[in-house]
């Protein structure tokens, strides 16, 4: 049971008297190294969890969750594959689509990318993103419409109403041979995704119109799956393959970008071992100042024990010091690690504008900012470890004081 005067005695030792300043500045500067590990690891924690969370939401944003294919490269009898995915348990929405190559063309600015003809009436969710012009439109007459990324239309210098020639490299045979099919297509909007992936290579279209340039007729590439919870797209992948014709290649979100996220998770992993170190070297500090304060306090100790305090009561006296300056230093951390987190994307965002350097490029990172979602759970962990480590850390030191001799000490006194 902890009594009054180990409390005093604690707070008292770590107080620095005139020939003890350099004890007591080791003491509080392992303090100091805890709340920078702790801080450290809550903010890098916080933005590989944000850039894991961001680049989910930005890749599935215009991807499916499941994905189904025929054995073929294209989908012709795909009306009842659709009919039976609409009412497998989860899926939120289903939807075919066809997908080809194309060469984009605009004045003399070309460049390669991924045409999608979607069904217009089961694709709002793309609509949303539009940020200039309209989505396209499921008229039948004049299927011939596209909304492009704001960085592909950059790169052609393409503004909304302007004409975009489409080249499919599935030549149709002509008098001269084989030649590429294209078709002018209008450009009717213009999309922000927040993924540069997708903002400089990708086309969306009524799939009316990716048919007809591709002359398909009513076949189609796929069907994708929206499902109401993404993360149960192993489940929901492994109904549908029950569900559908033994032909039927079902893929999802996690198999698909299985190695991406799990790099991710890794760097993650290896990222908090690193900054652990910084805790660690920091906790190393603490010990060597707490043995020093127990060579200062040898007499105070060898007094204490010989008026009647207990091995115990000793013990309990560095251990608290070491608690003491553990704690102080992971609740600083933590308060400031979790206020920088929570604040980094617009401090970062004023930053970039004072100095005009750019944190990150989209053509490099994916994403153009710097995400910090906090996790409770690895802040938690984060706050536990510290302690704990600081705890253990302070048993060396607290047994080498509570076995100092009474007799040893005071000899010579």
């Amino acid at each position: 049971m902890m009594k009054s005067y180990e409390w005093m005695l604690a707070r008292r030792y770590l107080k620095s008297r005139r020939d003890e300043r350099f004890v007591s500045l080791i003491g509080w500067s392992s303090a100091v190294g805890v709340a920078i590990g702790v801080a450290a690891l809550i903010i890098v924690m916080s933005v590989m969890y944000g850039f894991d969370a961001e680049l989910k939401n930005k890749i599935l944003g215009f991807s499916s969750h499941v994905d189904i294919q025929g054995s073929d490269e294209t989908l012709g009898d795909w009306q009842g594959w659709l009919e039976t995915a609409e009412h497998i348990d989860g899926v939120a929405k289903a939807a075919p689509y066809m997908t080809a190559q194309v060469l984009a063309n605009h004045g003399r600015y070309s460049t390669g990318a991924i045409l999608k003809g979607v069904d217009v009436n089961r694709e709002k969710n793309i609509a949303n993103h539009v940020i200039s012009g309209r989505f396209v439109s499921d008229s039948k007459t004049s299927p011939y419409e596209v909304v492009i990324g704001k960085d592909l239309a950059h790169k052609l210098r393409v503004t909304v109403g302007s004409s975009l020639r489409l080249i499919s490299p599935a030549g149709g045979i002509s008098p001269a041979g084989m030649a590429p099919r294209m078709r002018a297509f209008r450009v009717v909007g213009i999309f922000d995704s927040g993924f540069y992936e997708y903002d400089v290579g990708l086309i969306i279209a009524p799939l009316l119109g990716v048919q007809r340039l591709n002359r398909t007729g009513d076949r189609v590439s796929g069907i994708e799956l929206h499902l109401y919870d993404r993360d149960q797209a192993g489940v929901v992948a492994a109904r549908a393959r029950m569900q559908l014709p033994a032909d039927a290649w079902v893929t999802d979100w996690m198999h698909r970008h299985r190695s991406f996220f799990q790099a991710l998770k890794m760097e993650r992993l290896v990222m908090g071992i690193i900054l652990s170190l910084i805790v660690i070297v920091a906790v190393f500090n603490m010990v060597s100042s707490l043995v020093m304060v127990v060579m200062e306090r040898r007499k105070e100790i060898a007094i204490l024990k010989t008026v009647g305090a207990t091995h115990a009561s000793v013990m309990r006296i560095f251990l608290m010091m070491g608690t003491l300056l553990c704690g102080l230093g992971t609740l600083l951390g933590a308060s400031f690690g979790l206020l920088l987190a929570w604040k980094l994307d617009a401090l970062l965002s004023w930053f970039e504008q004072v100095t005009g350097i750019t944190i990150l490029s989209g053509d490099v990172y994916f994403i153009e900012h710097v995400p910090s979602v906090i996790d409770p759970v690895s802040v938690t962990w984060i706050v536990v470890i510290s302690l704990l480590m600081g705890v253990l850390a302070t048993f060396y030191p607290a047994w080498r004081a509570a076995n100092v001799p009474p007799a040893d000490a005071l000899r010579y006194e």
